[in-house]
This record gives C-alpha cells, sequence and structure tokens, in this order.
C-alpha cells in the first residue's frame, strides 16, 4: 500500500459525510419521500458504511476486503428484503455512490500537493469500480437468496394455514381445501391431516373440495390414500364438492369409488351425517 492511497482513503473518510449529502440529494430529486426522518437517518448511516467499504478497497487487500464486503451485503440485504425495497432501487443507489464517489477521488486529485501519474489514476478507477461491482454482485446475490427463503417459508406457512383441520363438534372436523394442490402441497396436506385427526381425536373429517380449481391424476392418487390412511387410524373420511372434472382425474387411476363417500357439496354431506 502506497502513502497516496492511505492519503486517498483518510480523504474519502473524512469527506463521508458530503459524500452522502450528495447522494442522499440525488437520492431526494427521484423520490421526495426518502425525506421522512427516519428514512433519512437510515440511508444516511447505511451510505457512510458503503463508502467506508468502497474506500477501503484502497488500503485492504482483496481477501480482507471481500471478507468484509460479503458480511455487510448480507446484512443490508436482509433488510432490503424485509423492508420490500424492490432490488433495482438498490442497484440504481449503487450507480449513484459510484458516479459521486469518483467526484471525490478527482477533488482529492486536484487538492493533493503530490503528482498523481495516470498509472494511478487508472488503479484507483479500477479498484472503485471492481469494488463497487463485486458488491452489487454479492448483494443480488444474497438479496436472491434471502428473497427466496423468505418465499418458501412464507408458502409453507399459506400451505399449512391452508391445510387447517376445523372442529365443529367432538369427534368431527371439516378440511376447507382452497386453491391449486400440487404434488408438494398434497404431501403436506396428507402428513397434516393425519396428525391433527389424531390430535384431535376425530372420528370423522370432511374434506371439501369445492374451492379446488383441479387436480391432476398423482395429487389425486396422494389424496385417496389419504382416505386409506385416515380410516387405518380410525377415521372416517367424507369427500364434497368434487366436480365433474376432478371426478375424471380420480376415475383415471381407476379407483373404487364405491369405498368413498361423496357428496356434492359440504352442507348437503354434513346434513346427510349429522347424526
Amino acid at each position: 500500500m502506497s502513502d497516496l492511497n492511505k492519503e486517498l482513503y483518510n480523504f474519502i473518510i473524512e469527506n463521508k459525510s458530503k459524500i452522502t449529502e450528495d447522494w442522499l440529494a440525488s437520492k431526494l430529486l427521484d423520490n421526495p419521500s426518502y425525506a421522512t426522518t427516519d428514512t433519512e437517518v437510515f440511508l444516511r448511516t447505511e451510505n457512510g458504511s458503503l463508502i467506508e467499504a468502497i474506500s477501503s478497497v484502497y488500503i485492504q487487500d482483496k481477501k480482507d476486503f471481500r471478507a468484509y464486503i460479503e458480511n455487510r451485503a448480507f446484512q443490508v440485504a436482509e433488510m432490503r428484503v424485509e423492508e420490500s425495497f424492490p432490488l433495482y432501487e438498490s442497484v440504481h443507489g449503487f450507480n449513484k455512490v459510484r458516479k459521486i464517489f469518483w467526484n471525490y477521488v478527482e477533488m482529492f486529485i486536484e487538492q493533493t500537493d503530490e503528482k498523481v501519474s495516470g498509472i494511478e489514476v487508472a488503479i484507483w478507477s479500477d479498484l472503485m469500480n471492481s469494488a463497487i461491482d463485486y458488491i452489487v454482485d454479492i448483494f443480488a446475490k444474497h438479496h436472491h437468496e434471502y428473497s427466496q427463503k423468505i418465499l418458501v417459508a412464507n408458502q409453507a406457512l399459506i400451505t399449512e394455514l391452508s391445510s387447517t383441520v376445523i372442529p365443529i363438534k367432538e369427534g368431527i372436523g371439516v378440511l376447507p381445501l382452497v386453491g391449486s394442490i400440487d404434488d408438494e402441497r398434497a404431501k403436506i396436506i396428507f402428513e397434516s391431516t393425519l396428525a391433527q385427526s389424531s390430535s384431535k381425536k376425530l372420528k370423522t373429517i370432511f374434506i371439501d373440495f369445492s374451492a379446488v380449481p383441479v387436480l391432476d391424476s398423482m395429487v389425486a392418487n396422494q389424496l385417496y390414500q389419504l382416505l386409506i390412511a385416515l380410516k387405518l387410524i380410525g377415521v372416517e373420511a367424507i369427500y364434497s364438492g368434487i366436480r365433474p372434472e376432478l371426478a375424471q382425474s380420480i376415475l383415471s387411476l381407476e379407483i373404487d369409488l364405491t369405498s368413498i363417500k361423496t357428496y356434492s357439496s359440504l352442507m348437503q354431506a354434513l346434513k346427510e351425517n349429522s347424526n
């Protein structure tokens, strides 16, 4: 590390607040809503950390710099995902930082007493751009991974909540199925319904398909296996709301429908089996 690199680093850190002010002013031009107190404080802190991260490339070796960025980018990406902050806006913000940061590098070149060679300017530019590009890449990677993690967790929660057995009287429960059912959801319904039927000490469960648009043959087979499994633990399963197209999916499996109690609606099923 040269003395000039150290001086450049110190200059950037000394002007960190000014760089942040310039960056924030440009953000406010794009979106005046950033002027709210909480948002502005957060942006100042976040941008200050980003300036420190970028400028550290002038005094750290690549390994240390990347380790720092990995940790910081992951933390910020998590915050952005949890705030539902669009990825494209974050990338846009990084690009604004790139331009403003270089403006201050040029100020340092003009103000320093030492002569800065063209080669040194090129190296500084390459270091800055490589640092910001790496930050954007790592940030986008963590942003995507964490978004997927949240999506999977939310989907699992939705599936669990949409597969809840509702007790309506002692020993009797209703499972209203809503929305499309794929193979993965069918497996969750299978496991969840067995567990809930056992824990709630059910003798009879009404499974209603009125709000299920379509079933493929694999899912239909999984749900038929549920009926058999429930029978094995002493629970009678009664199906309702099976429309003609759903019935065709079941028939394609050559399942013996005579063993299944089915009704056109949940109301009819409950009425016919109220005793």
